[in-house]
């Protein structure tokens, strides 16, 4: 007598197998997850996440840079236009992009208040629309026939 439909050893190890694909997937995929907190969200956290190196993505609040090269210290204020500040300290030199009212991602730790953070790395947020240079940014054309890439 002949049965019917496949072996239950085959139906087993293609589930294992099936089940270790997904879980080293997903491993994978969370480690290259970007996810930042809002300020809110991180304020509202804090307790939990102090002893966490997180991510909080907003805006460098007006006035606030505070930039002393010599120390190579940076300190900001970070706020989701909506009350809520994070007081940022950051050792080393800022993105060329960085600027007051400008989109930042901090990466550090924040305290369990929620209301200061240290920074261990800045990313500028920027936009994806490629402007052509104008007649104040253009090239500087003496400076590129000077060049030693000059064709």
């Amino acid at each position: 007598m002949m049965k019917k439909g496949l072996p239950l050893k085959w139906i087993l190890g293609g589930g294992v197998i099936l089940v270790g694909a997904l879980a080293v997937s997903n491993l994978k995929f969370s480690d290259n997850v970007v996810y930042f907190y809002t300020p809110q969200e991180a304020f509202a956290k804090a307790a939990e996440i102090d002893d966490k190196t997180i991510k909080v993505g907003g805006m460098v609040k007006t006035g606030t840079v505070d930039w002393k090269p010599e120390d190579l210290a940076l300190n900001f204020i970070m706020t989701d236009m909506q009350g809520i500040d994070i007081a940022v300290s950051h050792k080393g030199t800022p993105p060329d992009m960085f600027k007051e009212n400008a989109g930042v991602v901090v990466e550090g730790r924040i305290d369990a208040e929620g209301k200061k953070m240290v920074s261990q790395r800045l990313m500028v947020k920027h936009s994806e629309e490629y402007k052509t240079p104008d007649a104040q940014h253009s090239v500087d054309k003496e400076l590129l026939e000077k060049s030693m890439f000059k064709n």
